[in-house]
């Protein structure tokens, strides 16, 4: 490919600079390092340099996949949603292509795990001859891999098909009675506003089983013809079920604990979004939130939070009862000083005490505008309350973070928590972003989580809180509180 394919695409996206400057030379850093006692400096300016130079290997280490190299399907999948997102707002066009080693399973079985795994770096290695430097390049499962063709058209993605099934026909054989195969499933894809990621690997996905179907060793083109006016009315649906849902009063929250893992005990809440459909059932927030981002109506929506979590703080306090909760913003409502004057106002007209009120900002690349999230963060400071980055990790962003947004929290991306006890990768991550969060001051909640065994790991790693379905289940705010 000529360089790192997680790159691949950066000449379609907003261009961010990894260029690193000393620790010392960092006015932001600086600012931070200069009010500290010479030992506490001493301790932080060490992690940090320390983080600085193991960032590079922990991102390899969570983003690709150890036998081939290639990235692997969180990360592919991060690159995708970003692509998607790129051509809905800007144009242009794109299109996925999912392969599949046809009877790997059969290699394995005949020739062995040693051949199979020669098969896989073998079709590996022709992948990233034979792409181009701007195309994006992973492995999802153990056949399959997946292209990601910024700027391309149908017949471009149908040559670059019909080139590695050819060249893996050719140079991929295992003995003088067997050779290896492919079958290849490609989708189009740009300028359509309600389309994600999911459904661009669903459709491919769909694509790849029909070149099975008809013989493997082939390449089918993914093609619905009604699509278009299914996407339509799914657009109109959904933006219109969000409107009647904020003016008919269907919406309401939900509310998880968040443990102190030191006491036990809960420290804090966070605040769900929940929308009853016109059918009365309950819908969770990722089911409608990405129709109300591009309908534009999630700022009403994060409105509409910041009002009831406000209330509600100011009613446990005359109660005698106060608590902590944490509300999300998306990334367009950081961006957009309305809200923020709008967050402002509330605070000063109201009796909530805002030290008990935190904001989370996302740091999975939905927040583009770092000039205008410091500026968010700085205000909601000055009036006391605190921000946390959310997701943690899941861009590989953090520094970006770190050294220009002022935070009090950091929450660790529930990816590498769900898995960690099984996971030396997800480990390491875990135990580096604790050390960075201890040098700064800062404190650690670890999302999803899911059993004991991560429980007492968090707990013996010094993540002071943590949240998931085996310590709390969300429920109603009513029930909770």
């Amino acid at each position: 490919m000529g360089r790192d394919p997680i790159h691949g695409c950066r000449g379609y996206l907003p261009k961010v600079t990894n260029a690193r400057l000393p620790i010392q030379s960092k006015p932001e850093i600086e600012s931070v390092l200069a009010k500290l006692e010479p030992e506490d400096r001493q301790v932080v300016e060490g992690a940090l340099a320390h983080a600085e130079k193991t960032e590079a290997q922990l991102r390899y280490i969570a983003d690709h996949d150890s036998l081939t190299g290639l990235l692997d399907r969180r990360r592919f999948r991060s690159e995708l949603d970003q692509y998607v997102s790129f051509t809905a707002r800007y144009g242009g066009q794109g299109a996925v292509m999912i392969i599949d080693i046809d009877g790997l399973k059969a290699i394995n079985d005949s020739l062995g795990h040693h051949a199979g795994d020669q098969l896989i770096r073998r079709v590996a290695g022709i992948m990233r001859e034979r792409v181009r430097t701007t195309d994006i390049v992973a492995r999802l499962s153990g056949d399959e891999f997946a292209v990601l063709m910024p700027q391309t058209d149908t017949a471009g993605a149908l040559q670059l098909g019909e080139d590695l099934r050819l060249q893996v026909a050719e140079s991929a054989a295992l003995s003088e009675a067997e050779s290896a195969t492919i079958s290849v499933g490609i989708t189009m894809f740009g300028g359509e506003r309600d389309v994600g990621a999911e459904s661009v690997l669903v459709a491919a996905d769909q694509a790849m089983y029909r070149a099975k179907e008809e013989g493997r060793n082939q390449i089918a083109l993914f093609q619905d013809p009604e699509e278009p006016q299914r996407q339509q009315r799914r657009r109109q649906t959904t933006s219109a079920r969000i409107r009647d849902a904020l003016t008919q009063d269907r919406l309401s929250l939900h509310t998880q604990p968040i443990h102190n893992l030191a006491s036990g005990g809960i420290e804090r809440y966070e605040l769900l979004l929940r929308m009853t459909d016109e059918d009365g059932e309950l819908l969770p927030a990722a089911s409608f939130i990405e129709a109300a981002e591009r309908s534009g109506m999630v700022q009403e929506l994060d409105r509409w939070v910041v009002v009831r979590a406000l209330e509600l703080l100011a009613t446990r306090e005359r109660e005698g009862a106060p608590v902590s909760l944490h509300v999300n913003l998306s990334g367009a409502s950081v961006a957009d000083i309305s809200v923020l004057e709008f967050i402002e106002r509330r605070l000063d007209e109201g009796t909530a005490d805002p030290s008990r009120c935190t904001f989370e900002l996302t740091e999975t690349g939905h927040v583009h505008d770092y000039e205008a999230a410091t500026g968010f963060a700085d205000r909601l400071t000055e009036f006391g309350c605190q921000v946390a980055i959310d997701d943690y990790g899941a861009g590989f962003g953090p520094f970006h973070y770190l050294k220009r947004i002022p935070f009090d929290l950091i929450k660790i991306d529930g990816s590498f928590i769900r898995d960690m006890p099984n996971s030396d990768a997800d480990q390491l991550t875990v135990q580096a972003i604790v050390q960075i969060a201890r040098g700064l001051g800062k404190t650690t909640i670890a999302e999803y989580v899911q059993d004991d065994l991560t429980t007492q790991m968090l707990r013996e790693y010094g993540v002071d809180m943590a949240q998931g379905y085996h310590l709390g289940r969300p429920v109603d705010v009513a029930e909770a509180l």
